[in-house]
């Protein structure tokens, strides 16, 4: 989260930006989870729709861009 205040600190409030983190325990499963999302609606649906473009065209079980 202070990373992010960092960033609309520079850029003065004008950024939009979508994320979600996930936290999993030893055996896999989700001990903590959150979705967070920033900016106007219309900038964050087109970042949407491209990161599931991108993610149905990498094959790869994992992903690290």
């Amino acid at each position: 989260m202070k990373a992010i205040e960092k960033w609309m600190k520079k850029h003065k409030g004008d950024v939009s930006f979508i994320g979600s983190f996930v936290a999993f325990d030893k055996d896999g499963e989700v001990i903590d989870d959150r979705i967070i999302g920033f900016g106007d609606k219309e900038t964050i649906k087109i970042a949407l729709e491209e990161l599931q473009e991108e993610i149905n065209e990498n094959k790869k079980d994992f992903i690290n861009w």
